[in-house]
């Protein structure tokens, strides 16, 4: 915009009056930098980036958005508006914004009127070669993106550099990726209404950051942002601010839940690709597993990430046959939980009896139980990490019994 800025400085020089430039939106582009004669109304412009409301209706009630040459828009008491001109900015006939004036206490001649309409074509100029460059610039900031989340491509690492290099991505201590989706317990695919709401909340928390330090992107029913981290909580603390805005955002979606996934920061640009790939699996974990947190960070998952990069999405790996023949008894809803917790706290009796709300005696007899029904011997490590590894697989599966999914598993994750 530096264009514009030097036609308006120009132009008030020139005329020695206050100017102003605003889009057809009454947004604040450019201003001169006079202070005397500057009213209510245009410091309001300033501060706030924006005419007031009622302003912009009364505005608009004068027909200027269909004038092609200087309008005089009468002194508003009122608002505290002093007299002013109007001079539309077109390019091609298409209304780009508006030239403004101050008309008082001497009114414009018709040299300066001329003047003014000069100004505001090579404003037009300015401003269409403005708004091309930024399409162009947005443009190719979807193609990078893109490329980037695109699990299918090889050139993520390629795509990540270029944003960094070519300015569209802040330069920061380390980068991170938080991918948002929505679940329900049936599979279904998100309809519009639920992929609006996601993209919506992204772009409030995106509103709250810096440009360029937090680039949003919808890859089909998810939605992926880039994150500048300045701060070593940032991205935590804006995945959980992402995780707060898409669950107001779907409170009215019966049955639609929204969870944010976290990768690993990572200080080179070309490892964001594998970030995005953890922070996805994150949001797999944690839906399989009904974690009770709606934001997942990649590094809190424990075991499961293991699990989640050897057992490919959709896949229903084998369980134990000790295991099997534990959910096949009819006590399977007391003796699976009690051996998940008993081996969540590495055997120690005293720590599960106290999980579990039970005195130590009877986890003693429930474990014995265990043993006789799934054929094993729980002092034996490889029994237990057999055991260990299918009750996970069992979670990460998805289609545990429902009596299991009420238990919260431990772990930072949760369950349930």
């Amino acid at each position: 915009m530096a264009d514009l800025q030097g036609i308006v400085d120009a132009l008030a020089i020139e005329l020695d009056r206050p100017i102003g430039v605003d889009d057809r939106r009454f947004r604040a582009l450019a201003y001169s930098s006079h202070v005397d004669g500057v009213d209510p109304v245009r410091l309001a412009s300033i501060l706030q980036r924006e005419a007031p409301r009622d302003v912009i209706a009364w505005l608009e009630s004068l027909g200027i958005a269909h004038a092609d040459s200087p309008v005089h828009v009468p002194a508003n008491a009122g608002f505290g508006m002093a007299a002013r001109v109007c001079v539309p900015i077109r390019f091609d006939g298409a209304l780009l914004g508006y030239l403004w004036l101050i008309d008082e206490p001497r009114p414009l001649d018709e040299r300066e009127l001329a003047e003014a309409s000069r100004a505001s074509a090579e404003l037009a100029v300015a401003l269409f070669r403005a708004q091309r460059l930024e399409h162009e610039d947005r443009e190719r900031e979807r193609e990078l993106l893109t490329r980037l989340a695109d699990p299918h491509r090889d050139d993520g690492a390629a795509a990540a550099e270029e944003l960094l290099r070519d300015g569209f991505l802040a330069t920061a201590r380390a980068h991170g990726v938080l991918v948002a989706q929505a679940f329900r317990a049936d599979g279904a695919q998100a309809p519009d209404e639920v992929r609006v709401r996601l993209a919506a909340a992204a772009e409030h928390v995106r509103r709250g950051v810096a440009p360029r330090h937090l680039l949003v992107h919808v890859a089909g029913e998810q939605i992926v942002a880039l994150l500048a981290c300045a701060e070593r909580d940032e991205l935590e603390r804006r995945g959980r601010a992402l995780a707060a805005a898409v669950e107001r955002n779907l409170a009215d979606c019966a049955d639609w839940i929204g969870r944010v996934g976290a990768g690993v920061e990572r200080a080179a640009a070309a490892e964001l690709p594998r970030a995005l790939a953890e922070a996805r699996r994150a949001l797999r974990v944690a839906q399989a597993i009904g974690a009770r947190e709606r934001f997942t960070p990649w590094s809190e998952l424990g075991a499961y990430r293991t699990l989640a990069r050897l057992v490919p999405e959709g896949a229903a790996p084998p369980l134990p046959d000790a295991l099997l023949r534990m959910l096949a008894a009819d006590e399977a809803d007391v003796l699976v939980p009690t051996l998940e917790r008993f081996l969540d706290a590495a055997g120690d009796a005293r720590a599960a009896a106290e999980r579990l709300f039970i005195h130590r005696s009877s986890l003693y007899a429930r474990l014995h139980r265990i043993e006789q029904v799934a054929g094993v011997d729980l002092r034996d490590g490889d029994v237990r990490l057999e055991l260990h590894l299918g009750l996970r697989l069992l979670r990460l599966r998805g289609d545990a019994p429902p009596w299991l999914r009420g238990v919260p598993a431990d772990g930072p994750s949760g369950g349930g």
